[in-house]
């Protein structure tokens, strides 16, 4: 019997027949492309404390070169123009990160208070999955850390951070994948990577109250200093150094990995918790207490060589609640229960995909959210809650309005409040944020903190619950 008689396709009926097939149900197929094409891969995990991602020249900062090393890392992989943090506080929005939970689910919703035991985690799952973990951080020490094979925390010092980090994975014996969290302090206040920087190289002769010292900042607040464009302009300065000095961190990692052959087959994911107000509402400095862009936007980009295309952007809505289920999808690591989903069709089709998802925050214990959809953005804090932003200040020093709305396309700095003109959209967006955790069990209780918690955190600025 003859064998069947083959029929060759000419170019224009193969090129139609592509075409046909990409046509049915393209969207599902594309996005099983990097499902699990990174199996068996390292992932290095790596968030930098209070990085504003207008601030780094990849996100479009022209007013001084401060992040060469990120930029060039960031070029390497997929870069999310709008990534937003789920709190404006460390602790919090790290948890956010290795759970995929919102803060109310994963309990940890004030920084000093630590992950609930049997919480399901990033390193629970790869730990599980066959992953040898390890984290070494500059903040968020004593947190009840779980499913960490080797940790460390300097408490700031981010180059000991970093030795650390690479000092565990040279002494891997094991041949397994690894998953590596590296978390940097040097971006937070008093800005400790900057040095002396801003008063020798990028502001030099500046005479006033704003400097790089804790008790200097404190006193502006406590004092109620107003400040000048001329002071803001050193502040903007001694800020800046210190992303310079994170981002030499950034490098120094990068390079050490490198050196010793950790970088082939990683996924990276960069990241930062959250930014910085630096005087731009209510006259703070700080970032725990607001609700506003300039702390909820965060730099977000995932490098995944050969996989992902480098240097693409993605202009859609995500948030870092994302982050746990992408990593657990490129993986093909089954999750746990996750709030997030997956940005993995997005690496496939960077620029496409629709308008994106809301992206909200929670504050704490308390009542406020907030939800960004498209252009507008509503603050929600019906009950008139008052946060206290830093240690021994008096009531009323950050005032959050009940109903806060804004067009961040007309008004990207948040400072003309539609909500009374606007009542119908108010209602709206407040309605997005009711379906979004109606229902999401709420995990979150109050943690009483000792002693020597109370003290570490004051002494980095914040108000102790």
């Amino acid at each position: 019997m003859l064998p069947p008689k083959t029929t060759s396709l000419t170019p224009l009926l193969l090129l139609a027949s592509l075409l046909l097939l990409g046509g049915c149900g393209g969207d599902r197929s594309a996005a099983r492309r990097l499902t699990g094409a990174a199996r068996g891969w390292n992932v290095l995990l790596l968030s930098v404390d209070t990085l504003r991602a207008d601030r780094l020249g990849a996100y479009g900062y022209r007013a001084r070169e401060t992040s060469p090393r990120i930029d060039a890392l960031l070029a390497e992989g997929v870069r999310f123009e709008q990534a937003n943090a789920q709190r404006a506080a460390t602790w919090p929005s790290l948890a956010t990160v290795l759970t995929g939970l919102y803060p109310s689910a994963h309990g940890v919703v004030e920084n000093g208070y630590g992950f609930p035991d049997g919480l399901p985690t990033l390193p629970l799952s790869l730990h599980a999955a066959g992953y040898e973990t390890g984290a070494f951080l500059s903040n968020m020490c004593k947190a009840n850390h779980q499913g960490w094979d080797g940790f460390g925390c300097t408490g700031g010092e981010d180059g000991k951070t970093v030795r650390r980090a690479i000092d565990w994975t040279r002494a891997r014996g094991v041949k397994r994948p690894f998953l590596l969290w590296v978390h940097m302090f040097g971006a937070h206040s008093p800005y400790y990577n900057g040095g002396d920087a801003a008063d020798r190289i990028l502001d030099p002769g500046y005479q006033g109250p704003v400097g790089p010292r804790r008790w200097q900042l404190d006193r502006i607040h406590r004092e109620r200093i107003p400040l000048s464009a001329r002071d803001l302009q050193h502040l903007d300065a001694i800020y800046d150094a210190a992303v310079m000095g994170s981002d030499r961190q950034v490098g120094n990692l990068l390079d050490g990995l490198r050196a010793a052959g950790k970088l082939d087959r990683t996924l990276i994911v960069f990241l930062a918790d959250h930014g910085e107000e630096l005087y731009r509402h209510n006259r703070y400095l700080y970032h725990s207490c607001s609700v506003y862009q300039t702390t909820l936007h965060v730099p977000l980009a995932i490098v995944a060589p050969s996989l992902a295309p480098a240097g693409a952007s993605v202009p859609q809505l995500v948030e870092l609640v994302d982050v746990a289920p992408t990593i657990h999808a490129l993986l093909g690591v089954p999750p746990p229960k996750e709030h997030g989903r997956s940005l993995v069709p997005y690496l496939e089709r960077p620029g496409q995909g629709g308008a994106g998802k809301p992206a909200f925050s929670e504050y704490g214990l308390g009542p406020i959210r907030t939800v960004l959809d498209g252009r507008f953005k509503l603050i929600s804090n019906p009950q008139g809650f008052e946060p206290a932003c830093i240690p021994h200040m008096p009531p009323g020093h950050y005032p959050i309005g009940r109903a806060e709305l804004y067009d961040l396309d007309s008004d990207p700095g948040e400072l003309h409040n539609l909500a009374a003109s606007d009542p119908a959209r108010v209602r709206e967006l407040s309605r997005r944020i009711d379906q979004r955790f109606a229902g999401i069990a709420p995990n979150a209780r109050h943690q009483a903190l000792s002693p020597e918690q109370k003290k570490q955190l004051e002494a980095l600025g914040y108000a102790v619950p």
